[in-house]
């Protein structure tokens, strides 16, 4: 079992690796986050998701304080 641990970290150790190097060549050739943040926020509406999960969060976040009020 240890064996197969230590094949999984090493695979993710080079997809981190990897992922490090394409940042770091975008970057060199010119690449801009902003650029990058817009173009995935107009394909995949980011910021629609992320308001989302906010609104959900704090729908949560209130219900479960509202449960355990209801325990004292």
């Amino acid at each position: 079992m240890s064996k197969g641990w230590r094949i999984i970290g090493a695979i993710v150790l080079v997809l981190v690796l990897l992922g490090a190097i394409c940042i770091g060549v975008g970057f060199m050739t010119g690449g801009d986050v902003a650029g990058i943040y817009s173009t995935l926020n107009t394909r995949y509406n980011l910021t629609g998701y992320w308001e989302q999960y906010s609104q959900w969060a704090i729908t949560s976040f209130n219900e479960i304080v509202k449960g355990v009020r209801g325990l004292w």
